[in-house]
Formats: C-alpha cells, sequence, structure tokens
C-alpha cells in the first residue's frame, strides 16, 4: 500500500481513505474503511471519463450488472456499494488479503503444476457465473486475479466495456491487456464473447505455469501481431498444462472450450476444489496455517485487492423481544426467510429460501416431528433421475433463486432469463409464450424471477429499473419505470399487492406496493438498505436491513408497526443463529424449521430452538435452499438432488449424468414434477408414485 498524496481524497462516499492500493486505465483505486470497520477497495473514476455522459451510462450499466455476482463462495470480489451519479464515481468491492497473480509470480516464481490446474477450476467456475447472468469479462488478466488463501478472486468484469465507449476510445484503439486480448478484439474493433474470456484464461494459466508472458514482450503493436499470427511460446510450460492452454488459445472463438469444459478437464468439481486451498497454495514451499493475531496485515503494493468478504451487506438480525435460540449447525445464508405450511398451498408447493417450515403431522399442537432422531444418514441407492423434458435456450437469472414460478392453479410455469424474456410454459414441457421485454439480451437485458396471480405474473428487468405485468397471455398489461433508482430483481406478493424493494444502490432505501393494475398503493421508507426481499405473513411485512434491525410494516398501508404486531403470540418471528425465521399463515408455533448447511439438512425445531436430526447429503458441499412439499423436503447437495421425509430419512437420491444442471437454483414441486434449473433453462423430473 502507498501512501496518501497530497491531492488524494480523504473520504469517498462514507468511506475513509487509508491508503493507496493502485491505479489503472479507468482511475485511482484505495484501500477505505467502513464505519463498521470493514476494509474494501474503492475506485475512483477519472475526471476525463466522468465529464463522458456515455461513460457514464456504461459505468452505471456495469456496476448495476456486476452486483448479480460474486461474493462469498464464489471466486469472484463482489462490487459491495458504488455511486455513479457522484461528481466522480466511484465503486467499492469486497477487500482480497493477498498479492494479485502478477505479482505473485514475481515475487515467488511460476505456481506449481497442481496449484495451476486449482487455479484454472477456479477461474473457470467464475466465467461460467460471469456468463451465466449475460456479462463478459473482457480484461482477465494476472493483476486482475488476486490471490486469497481461500482461492483467488476475479475483480473487474465488465468494467473495460464502459471504457469502450469513452471519447478517449473511440477511434478504433482496442480496450484491454496487451498480451491478454483475443484476435477477434482485435480483429472486430473490440468485439467480444465469452470465447474472448476463454482465450484470456489461457494465456493466463500460460504465464502462471511458465513464469512468463506468452507472447513474450515489446511494443504493442509487435505483440498484437504475434497474437494474430498465434506466434505463443509455451516451452516452458509443463506438458499437462500445456495441453489445458493451447485449445484455449485458438484463433477461432467457436473452437474454443468452454468454462464448463476446462474445469472438467482438470478433473475439478466445485466441492473438489473448495477443500484444496490452504495457506500459499501457489507458492512451491506452502507455508501451514498462522494465527493473524497480533500480526500486521499484508497489503499488496501493485495493484487493487480486496479481503473476503464477512457479509457485511448481509448484516445478521437483531430481532428484539424474540426467543434466542440457536441450533448447533449455522445457516448456509444470514437471510429472513418465511417457511410454507405444508399442505396449506395449492400446486405450486415451494418454499422461499433456505430455511422452510415443516408443521407438524397432528396439526393440533402435539410434537409429532422426529425429536429422537439425531442424526440421519443417506440410505437411499443414488439412481439417475428421469427427466421427462428440458425446455429453454438461456439460462436463468437469478443465482440461488427458485427454478420456477407455478401459476396458482399450477398450469402455468413461468422463469426470466438472460435473454431478455419471460418465458411460460405447460407442465408437460409446451412453450405457451415468451414476451421479449425490449431489453437487449446482455447488459440490462436480465429479466428477473416472477412471481403470480390469477392474473398472471409480475417481474423485474432492465436492471431492476422496471416493473411490468403480463396477462396469462403474454401480453403486457403495464409496466413501471423506476427513475433515478433501481430495485431488487425479486418482487414479493402481499395479498393483492405487489412489494417491490430498493436494491444496495439505491440513494433512499423503500418498499413500494402496486396494485394489480399498477397503480401506487403506498410506499414506505427504510432507515437503510435492505438485504434481502421482504417477507409477508398474517398481514405484517418484515424487512431486514443492512443495519441489523427488522422492520415491520402494515402490509394494507405500508405503516411502520411497532414491535411484532400479529394475531396471536405464536406468531412472533424466532432468531436462529442470526436469521428471524417466521411462521407462515395458519401455523401455530409447533413444527421444524429445515434449513441446508455446508452439504447436509438441518432440522430445528421451532418451539425451543433444538436440533431435531441432521441428513448428510456431501460434507462440505454446496447446493440449493430445500422445497417443502406434502411433507417431503426437496434439496440439492453437492450435485444429487434429495428428497428426504420429516424424521430426516432419505427417501429418494437423483443423480443427472446426462443433464447439466445448476444446483443452487431451488428445486420447485407439484404433484407431477419436480422442476429444475439447467444450463439453458429447466427440466422436469419425473415423480415417481
Amino acid at each position: 500500500m502507498q501512501a496518501l498524496r497530497e491531492t488524494d481524497p480523504r473520504w469517498i462516499g462514507p468511506y475513509a481513505i487509508l491508503g493507496r492500493l493502485g491505479a489503472g486505465g479507468m482511475g485511482e483505486v484505495y484501500l477505505a474503511e467502513a464505519p463498521a470497520g470493514r476494509r474494501l477497495a474503492v475506485k475512483l473514476v477519472r475526471a476525463e471519463h466522468a465529464e463522458d455522459r456515455i461513460f457514464r451510462a456504461r459505468f452505471r450499466q456495469e456496476v448495476r450488472a456486476a452486483r448479480t455476482v460474486g461474493g462469498p463462495g464464489t471466486y469472484i470480489a463482489r462490487v459491495v456499494d458504488a455511486d455513479t451519479e457522484a461528481e466522480l464515481p466511484w465503486m467499492a468491492s469486497e477487500f482480497i488479503d493477498g498479492p494479485n497473480l502478477r505479482d505473485a509470480v514475481l515475487d515467488h516464481g511460476r505456481l506449481p503444476e497442481q496449484a495451476v490446474r486449482s487455479l484454472a477450476a477456479a477461474l473457470s467456475e467464475a466465467l461460467i457465473a460471469i456468463h451465466g447472468q449475460g456479462m463478459v469479462h473482457r480484461d482477465l488478466k494476472p493483476s486482475n486475479i488476486l490471490l486469497a488463501q481461500d482461492g483467488p478472486r476475479v475483480i473487474d468484469f465488465g468494467i473495460v466495456r464502459a471504457l469502450e465507449a469513452t471519447a478517449l476510445t473511440r477511434t478504433g484503439t482496442v480496450v484491454g491487456s496487451v498480451g491478454y486480448v483475443s484476435p477477434e478484439q482485435i480483429r472486430n474493433n473490440g468485439h467480444v464473447g465469452p470465447p474472448s474470456d476463454v482465450f484470456a484464461l489461457g494465456a493466463v494459466l500460460a504465464y502462471a505455469a511458465a513464469g512468463r508472458e506468452p507472447y513474450g514482450e515489446g511494443q504493442d503493436a509487435v505483440i498484437l501481431m504475434r497474437i494474430m499470427n498465434r506466434d505463443f511460446d509455451l516451452s516452458t510450460v509443463p506438458e499437462d498444462i500445456r495441453g489445458l492452454v493451447e485449445p484455449c488459445l485458438r484463433e477461432e472463438p467457436e473452437e474454443r472450450p468452454t468454462p464448463g469444459e476446462v474445469m472438467s478437464a482438470v478433473a475439478h468439481t466445485p466441492e473438489s476444489l473448495r477443500v484444496s486451498w490452504h495457506p500459499g497454495w501457489y507458492t512451491a514451499a506452502a507455508a501451514g496455517p498462522e494465527s493473524s493475531e497480533g500480526v500486521e496485515r499484508w497489503l499488496p503494493e501493485r495493484d487493487s485487492g480486496e479481503q473476503e468478504s464477512r457479509v457485511e451487506y448481509l448484516a445478521p438480525l437483531t430481532v428484539t423481544g424474540a426467543p434466542a435460540v440457536a441450533p448447533s449447525a449455522p445457516p448456509s445464508r444470514r437471510r429472513l426467510l418465511q417457511g410454507l405450511a405444508a399442505g396449506t398451498l395449492t400446486a405450486a408447493g415451494v418454499g422461499t429460501g433456505g430455511w422452510l417450515w415443516l408443521r407438524d403431522r397432528g396439526g393440533d399442537g402435539e410434537d409429532t416431528g422426529g425429536g429422537n432422531k439425531p442424526s440421519a444418514r443417506p440410505s437411499a441407492t443414488p439412481q439417475p433421475a428421469v427427466v421427462d423434458w428440458a425446455y429453454g435456450s438461456a439460462r436463468l437469472s437469478e443465482n440461488g433463486g427458485p427454478s420456477v414460478a407455478l401459476s396458482p392453479d399450477g398450469d402455468t410455469l413461468y422463469f426470466g432469463g438472460v435473454d431478455g424474456k419471460l418465458h411460460a410454459v405447460s407442465p408437460d414441457g409446451r412453450e405457451l409464450w415468451k414476451t421479449d421485454l425490449g431489453e437487449p439480451p446482455l447488459y440490462g437485458g436480465t429479466v428477473g424471477a416472477a412471481v403470480t396471480t390469477d392474473d398472471g405474473a409480475y417481474c423485474l428487468y432492465g436492471n431492476g429499473q422496471k416493473l411490468c405485468a403480463v396477462d396469462v397471455g403474454g401480453r403486457v398489461r403495464w409496466e413501471h419505470v423506476f427513475a433515478g433508482d433501481q430495485y431488487d430483481t425479486i418482487p414479493v406478493l402481499a395479498g393483492e399487492l405487489v412489494l417491490v424493494t430498493t436494491d444496495v444502490f439505491a440513494k433512499k432505501h423503500m418498499v413500494r406496493a402496486y396494485r394489480s393494475d399498477g397503480n401506487p398503493a403506498w410506499r414506505a421508507s427504510l432507515p437503510d438498505r435492505a438485504d434481502e426481499p421482504p417477507v409477508v405473513a398474517e398481514n405484517v411485512i418484515y424487512v431486514a436491513v443492512s443495519s441489523e434491525k427488522l422492520i415491520t410494516l402494515n402490509a394494507e398501508k405500508g405503516t411502520r408497526l411497532s414491535g411484532f404486531q400479529t394475531a396471536s403470540s405464536d406468531r412472533r418471528p424466532a432468531e436462529f443463529n442470526g436469521t428471524a425465521v417466521v411462521p407462515p399463515d395458519g401455523a401455530g408455533s409447533k413444527g421444524l424449521v429445515v434449513h441446508t448447511s455446508y452439504g447436509r439438512l438441518v432440522a430445528v425445531d421451532f418451539d425451543d430452538g433444538s436440533e431435531a436430526w441432521t441428513m448428510d447429503g456431501q460434507s462440505g458441499a454446496t447446493g440449493s435452499d430445500p422445497t417443502v412439499h406434502e411433507d417431503l423436503v426437496y434439496a440439492f447437495l453437492g450435485e444429487k438432488l434429495f428428497v428426504v421425509d420429516r424424521d430426516g430419512a432419505p427417501q429418494r437420491v437423483l443423480t443427472f449424468p446426462k443433464t447439466p444442471v445448476l444446483t443452487d437454483y431451488r428445486p420447485v414441486v407439484d404433484n407431477r414434477h419436480v422442476y429444475v434449473a439447467t444450463d439453458k433453462g429447466i427440466a422436469a423430473v419425473n415423480l415417481p408414485v
């Protein structure tokens, strides 16, 4: 870290500036400290770019898109705050504690072969996430890859696109890093797609494995000519790694492998990769684990970086007056979530997140749960899933959200994609319609998850700046454009109202409610940004905000409630290890709260917080949030779909050898199928009787 100069700012937005981390084509990068003490990397845009209206528009769009990927559990440093309208725009990202790849190679030499293979898998996973949201990194290079003890992090994705629009670069100049730009970027005046990132990935891996640039050094024009002529030197790259790199450097984009194919080539799964990291993994002599207490943390001197986030922007909740109980295993995500009572729904039967309600069978207040079974192990034999049909050509838009939204009568499945369309499909896989909402597929065209009523579906799109209602035939009934603010991409129903909540970039934080005809019903200001979509139960809206508070609103009027005004005392939320859980409408306090945690399903008694049972799927693995339907729990644990009864005993374990499913999307269940997300859309898995 470099000392601040006299001309450097001491504050950027709410963040105190501690020092300079580096500079790039877009601006200066500073180490900053949030009011709560969290360290961030803040990039301040140069004045010449800030004065360019086209740059500002692109920068605004890229920052909004960037927030949809990254964060804990990924290999992407997440953008956590920004002010795109400031005199000098800025954005703040997680601070990753570690050197960038360029500095690591300069200081320690080339990476060991196994470290290069792990790096290839992690970067591939990052690119899969970026491309899955309709984005392209455009500037993958060693200095944009930070090496933390628990794996690498990719930074600055999409930002080059903002620079491409400036008056300074509109004369045909190729914007990017020489030595890592693809032939099509040079040939086609900067035109890029996902294969361009794969080309850069190959060059990065060659650099990491050999310790030198694959296209050599020299004047920019000479290096660009070498790229066009495929004049690269891989002679010092180990043979096994060379076989991985060469296909990525092919001249024609369509001949390069996909990031998924690169990940498969290094024989890593997301789960095996996550357990492979250790301190010093990128050096030849890996250091053993060390305590950081009393030791000044190392800071990079030659590029931007950040520390692994503890999710300050998804703060735990403080629930005043609620029973404070904690299960033995922490939740997989700190969220405000509502469970759904099994048997009380129509065909949907869909949960809303990582904590779900599994009601007692007796229904009379007697505890009939599996409290005497502290642990249950998988006993069902894994079997290939029977996929009745698959639909789509573009993946879903919301990481970790529901795979589909079911209409109240169960006859229509809705989902939004990165193709800018809202899709409607019948339960037998027939396309009913797809409505183009008028945005380009990339950079703004993503359609968020839908909520449904008898009238059709409601969804947000255009980076959360537009809310629209689409009827059952696919016709847009109305749309509302939010001037100046953007909203979270998941709306919520509150009776006849549709609720939308401002996202983390809004200047004024609020919840808005709209009637089915599109007229505003009310709006309510929030004291801080909302971390998650609100939860609605018994005419009360619960909103978790970043100041570690739980706000309650009257659903009909939007007025602020004092404490937890509910119809009965057993309707008050309970706090489980920082997550407030709200019982569903029509449920008492008796029942089990089921959530996923590091490859396990965990059931907790809502009444006293004791752990009823655990079911181990794949220890340490990631997976989906669970869904409860007719007394069964459905969840992805690792790469398998588990169907578990209320006592924690697996009834089925399904594998997907022929269907590339996305296991971070929550399965949705009706009486015929389990609907899962795939790399192209959705698929229906047969439910055997």
